[in-house]
């Protein structure tokens, strides 16, 4: 299946049509019903005595699949299907790296009753994990770092998209209109038309709304892909799933997921190596580290504010009863990296990243439309006049953190 680089790149998204073939599309169907019968079950044993009968799978508005743990054998198929060529061959088109990766697998339902329109959003907290101008800018010098796709197995209309928004900031029109009603179109937001099998591949940059949850069949796989061996670190770097699945899968995919799985350990690894610099100020081995995350000489500070937004989460880990699915992709990732470090490093860590972490804060906490919570962290704008070298000048400088 050929992709149009170019359209992406201006616009944020293609739309493919036939990315299901028609031989596969009951297939994937029954193995999607399949593990929504299961859910159902599930749901419905697990609810509360104030919950409906459905349990929250009844409550939802859009309820999802998560096929790392919603999948057996009779469908892992569907897990299968994200290793495609129309999928995962796409996004290699489209992202260039040494390895493309899935960061998640999941399929978006209609719920059990209309729900109405959502808010418009870009799928970023406000400055996470990094400033919006930062994040666009590593998309310009590098290409896109993180692909999500929807693909419809039922015709589906409930997706629109702004195009071209995925480059710039809102505009003064659209910041407006999303701090009046974030509900209603916006003026250049267009809707994406899918048939039975037609996917549309984006980029999470760019402003886009569910337009109408109905109890309307709906079942539209949602995967997300990110790079590996890519010049910068990815602006979606941590994954969703984890293994316990791969039993339901075939060897040669099973394999796949082997490899996959090694790979984001090599990272985090990388990550606590480049961690331990900084605890030790260690300014000529952080640079090495530095440069072997972030090959490109272009954007490195986007990739240290993303690295001061995981210290935070560890510091969390270490010092709050937060659950650890709460912080950071699947939780047992960030508890794998925790237990890299004591309760005193990890401190010493976010002490580190204090100046900087400063630098990234508004005067208060606002509401930010488009990005859907009050913050104090400016959503948009990196710091200025603070480079690398400032960053490790700041070491010495910065004080004890009080809270996260």
């Amino acid at each position: 299946m050929q992709v149009d680089r170019q359209q992406f790149r201006e616009e944020g998204y293609n739309i493919l049509r036939s990315v299901v073939p028609k031989t596969e599309l009951e297939p994937l169907r029954r193995s999607i019903e399949h593990m929504v019968d299961r859910r159902k079950e599930f749901s419905a044993q697990r609810r509360f005595p104030t919950d409906p009968q459905g349990g929250d799978w009844e409550s939802s508005a859009q309820p999802r699949l998560k096929f790392d743990t919603d999948c057996d054998e009779m469908s892992g198929s569907a897990i299968e299907f994200l290793l495609h060529e129309n999928t995962l061959g796409v996004s290699q088109q489209l992202m260039k790296a040494e390895h493309i990766v899935p960061h998640q697998f999941a399929c978006i339902c209609s719920g059990s009753q209309d729900a109405g329109p959502m808010r418009w959003h870009r799928d970023i907290g406000p400055g996470e994990p990094a400033p919006l101008r930062g994040m666009i800018s590593n998309m310009e010098h590098h290409g896109p770092s993180y692909l999500q796709w929807n693909i419809a197995l039922y015709d589906d209309s409930v997706f629109w998209i702004v195009p071209r928004s995925h480059r710039r900031m809102n505009t003064e029109a659209e910041h407006r209109q999303l701090a009046e009603n974030p509900s209603v179109p916006l003026p250049d937001g267009i809707p994406v038309k899918l048939n039975a099998g037609d996917g549309v591949v984006y980029t999470h940059l760019l402003l886009h709304w569910g337009s109408y949850y109905s109890s309307k069949m709906r079942r539209t796989l949602h995967p997300g892909y990110r790079p590996f061996g890519f010049a910068a670190l990815p602006n979606v770097h941590w994954r969703h799933w984890e293994p316990g699945f791969y039993h339901h899968l075939s060897n040669t995919a099973r394999e796949q997921f082997e490899v996959w799985d090694a790979l984001f350990f090599q990272e985090f690894d990388r990550i606590v190596s480049i961690f331990h610099t900084i605890i030790d100020e260690d300014a000529d081995r952080f640079h090495s580290e530095l440069e072997a995350l972030h090959p490109s000489p272009h954007e490195r500070m986007v990739s240290i504010v993303m690295l001061s937004k995981l210290a935070d989460k560890l510091y969390n880990l270490k010092h709050t009863p937060a659950n650890p699915a709460t912080l950071w992709g699947n939780g047992r990732d960030i508890v794998y990296l925790g237990n890299r470090f004591t309760s005193e490093q990890i401190t010493e860590l976010w002490r580190r990243f204090q100046p900087l972490d400063e630098k990234l804060k508004l005067p208060e906490a606002t509401y930010q439309p488009g990005f859907q919570r009050m913050s104090d962290y400016n959503p948009n704008d990196m710091p200025v006049d603070f480079g690398v070298e400032d960053f490790i000048n700041s070491w010495g400088t910065a004080s004890v953190p009080v809270d996260s």
